[in-house]
């Protein structure tokens, strides 16, 4: 492949540079030009990193080291790396995450292909991450089962493992700022890159290896921080997300089996026995429904709980 497209990877983290080591590794050993790639470091108030290690780890590659002396988000730390970003694409890439030599190249080579284009890439766990109902589940979800070939829907784009040319990100904006919660950014970005058009694919060849797995309970947690603190701001915004989030139940008026059935569905009395008994089960074995019930129903309990308060307030 002829190079003609430049890089800027940018990756945001926070505590564990371990980890982050471990990624800037892999990408001093991809076949890209080296020439030809930025990578961005965006640390995010972390108590304790060794910068002169950082650098070591990814040579002969050149680091940009961005330190924020407070904690503001992953949206405002992307943001900062975009801001000094010059690379034609743009390849997000989780801190806690490894690649393997042909990483870069993969992304590059789908974007040479197509004018404008967000390309989501391939997440795997780590060896090292026992394999679980829930790993299978996690790793099924998305654009896993579509063909490579075909649009997929915006609501799959993630940030973990993806790439986007850079003049689309400055036609429609970086991310919003106002997401400073879990959960939101890459949606609302998602959305906004596909109402200008520019279509999603699965490139399952630019593979990443994911060293970090929560368990259930605190993925329910996180799950209900998203719904109480970021789902508001991206439904003030974009209120017809609701149907995507799995909410346009709320605003059915009168009698209706299926708002009745996830009404029902969301009480405490089935909803905690459902998730205990998931815990419990999740090493050997949880159908796919069972984590989709209960990643959508902590969100959900959360933003209506956030809603009851603001509305009593």
């Amino acid at each position: 492949m002829s190079v003609s497209l430049t890089l800027s990877v940018v990756i945001p983290t926070y505590g564990k540079p371990e980890r982050l080591e471990a990624v800037l590794k892999s990408l001093s050993q991809q076949n890209y030009p080296h020439e030809a790639t930025q990578i961005i470091v965006v640390d995010d108030a972390s108590p304790h990193l060794d910068a002169e290690r950082l650098y070591a780890a990814v040579a002969p590659l050149q680091l940009r080291l961005i330190r924020n002396e407070q904690n503001q988000g992953r949206a405002r730390a992307r943001n900062a790396a975009l801001r000094v970003a010059r690379g034609d694409l743009v390849v997000f890439l989780d801190s806690d995450m490894t690649v393997g030599p042909s990483f870069l190249r993969a992304h590059a080579q789908r974007h040479q292909n197509h004018a404008e284009a967000v390309f989501v890439g391939n997440i795997r766990f780590a060896r090292e991450i026992p394999v679980t109902s829930l790993t299978r589940y996690l790793e099924g979800r998305g654009p896993h089962r579509v063909d490579a070939d075909k649009p997929i829907p915006f609501k799959c784009f993630v940030t973990g493992n993806s790439s986007v040319r850079r003049s689309s990100l400055l036609r429609v904006g970086f991310f919003d700022e106002d997401l400073t919660a879990y959960g939101g950014e890459d949606l609302e970005l998602g959305y906004r890159l596909h109402l200008a058009g520019i279509p999603l694919y699965y490139t399952p060849e630019a593979l990443s290896y994911h060293y970090h797995l929560r368990s259930l309970e605190p993925l329910c947690l996180l799950m209900q921080t998203y719904g109480s603190k970021s789902i508001p701001i991206l439904l003030n915004k974009h209120p017809e997300l609701d149907a995507v989030l799995r909410l346009d139940f709320i605003k059915v008026s009168g009698f209706s089996p299926r708002r009745l059935a996830l009404q029902l569905a969301l009480l405490s009395p089935i909803h905690y026995p459902i998730r205990w008994l998931a815990r419990w089960l999740v090493k050997t074995y949880v159908p796919d429904l069972v984590f989709s019930y209960l990643f959508w129903s902590s969100r959900t309990r959360g933003y209506l709980q956030a809603a009851a308060h603001s509305k009593a307030s």
